[in-house]
């Protein structure tokens, strides 16, 4: 059980009425009253405990537990929960003293993002379905409100040509204007006819139909989205009812946020020796944020982990300052398709091709079965440098090669020739894009033997 709890009146109602630096003081003001005293309270329960963590595992349930706490809402763009998060950083990087780039620490740039901010009401045959339990909203889905009539897509499963897609699609034109909702089953398509029908029907905005159902056995797994489609779309589990669906009934509220200004976070700590020469540490904060009023994606180990991680290393580096600059970024938009990493790239605070290395945080909450790198069939000598140290020091498990992949905030730089590698740990807790990825279940089983490995690889350059 973690011994956290964020401070549950840390964001007052009136942050909607705050914006830029007045925000920033604003918060100060709360961070350092509110979590000041929370830091030293449990800090104080860790003296007398025979069981006291480390300073850096109750670093890292601090942050973890408060970036995650309903207050920070998933870290999405409904009530500018992800600038709570960003400002909680932007106090953190202050608390350790960092130097900054800007005035605040803080990149702003605007990008578009679909969002659920109210009503999340689906009732399927007359059951009321719970969201992320039960059902998902695309995140590209259009609202909706009313009661419509289920029609099934007319295919059999063992009917297996790609030709199929075309007498639905016309089946579909067919239904256009009605009051319906049209439903599948993900798992009577081939992968193949699937991918098409699905392709075809978001191209052409839904053939002018309300709605869409897919069925599936798969995991619930959501996403983010910078566009809304003209239909709604809805995810429901298999398993929900067994009987046909005839009748639902939907209330959901929708909203496209266009040119939304969200952050960038960015920190440094100065070289010794070579102040004009980067190492660079990067994690993003941003997660999915909420689906519909009261339902949030908290996003422990994806990344409040990761962000743990750099503000560790913040803490770390500014009393042990290297001989190269030290930078620490908290990218925002990750998930809507590297947005933050993009822009940093695009409008860099500081030369990129002065970096010597980069080492993007991504999912680093777990270790069981040690780490993955990506990008170390791209950069060898690295690699095998981070393999010499973690055997000769014996601290995670293994660490696993893979090759380049554009899955995470690196890329950006890699695109730009920057040597750097994208981490994350395996093993563990399997929740992933969910509700379930939550504080209370992220083990940090290797999360201090990974701090160590990233210092003692970054003494290396």
């Amino acid at each position: 059980m973690n011994k956290f709890k964020p401070a549950k009146n840390f964001f007052q109602s009136n942050f909607q009425k705050l914006n830029g630096q007045n925000a920033s003081k604003y918060f100060y003001s709360i961070l350092n009253a509110k979590f000041l005293m929370l830091i030293i309270f449990n800090f104080q329960l860790s003296i007398f405990n025979s069981k006291a963590q480390t300073q850096t595992l109750t670093y890292a349930h601090y942050v973890i537990d408060t970036v995650t706490s309903k207050e920070m809402n998933g870290r999405g763009y409904v009530d500018s929960a992800d600038f709570k998060a960003a400002t909680f950083i932007q106090h953190e990087f202050q608390n350790s003293n960092l130097q900054s780039f800007t005035a605040d620490y803080f990149q702003p740039f605007k990008f578009s993002a679909n969002t659920f901010p109210g009503k999340m009401e689906v009732k399927l045959n007359g059951k009321k379905l719970i969201p992320g339990k039960d059902y998902l909203v695309d995140a590209a889905s259009s609202g909706a409100k009313g009661k419509f009539t289920v029609k099934e897509i007319p295919h059999s499963a063992s009917d297996t040509s790609i030709n199929t897609v075309s007498n639905i699609v016309q089946w579909l034109i067919e239904q256009a204007g009605k009051k319906i909702l049209v439903s599948a089953s993900e798992n009577s398509f081939t992968k193949k006819q699937w991918s098409t029908l699905t392709t075809e029907i978001r191209k052409y905005n839904g053939f002018g139909i309300k709605g869409y159902i897919t069925r599936s056995s798969s995991k619930l797994t959501w996403d983010a989205s910078q566009e809304a489609l003209s239909s709604c779309w809805i995810q429901v589990k298999d398993s929900i009812q067994k009987k046909p669906f005839k009748k639902i009934k939907l209330n959901i509220d929708e909203q496209l946020k266009e040119n939304y200004l969200s952050r960038n976070v960015i920190g440094f700590v100065k070289g010794i020796e070579h102040p004009d020469s980067f190492i660079v540490f990067t994690a993003h904060y941003d997660h999915l944020g909420q689906m519909g009023d009261g339902i949030f994606f908290p996003g422990a180990n994806d990344n409040a982990s990761g962000v743990s991680m750099v503000l560790n290393l913040a803490k770390y580096y500014s009393t042990h300052p290297s001989k190269y600059s030290v930078v620490f970024i908290c990218f925002t938009g990750e998930e809507l398709g590297l947005l933050g990493s993009n822009y940093f790239t695009e409008h860099p605070l500081f030369p990129i091709d002065k970096i010597k290395f980069l080492i993007n945080l991504d999912i680093v909450g777990t270790g069981n079965d040690g780490i993955k790198v990506v990008n170390a069939t791209e950069f060898p000598k690295q690699f095998d440098q981070l393999v010499k140290l973690n055997d000769e020091e014996q601290l995670v498990k293994v660490v696993s090669p893979r090759g380049a992949a554009a899955n995470s905030d690196h890329y950006p730089f890699y695109e730009k020739g920057v040597p750097c590698f994208f981490i994350y740990t395996m093993g563990g807790i399997s929740a992933y894009h969910d509700i379930y990825d939550r504080a209370e279940t992220l083990p940090l089983s290797d999360y201090e033997d990974l701090l160590k490995l990233l210092i003692d690889f970054e003494k290396k350059f």
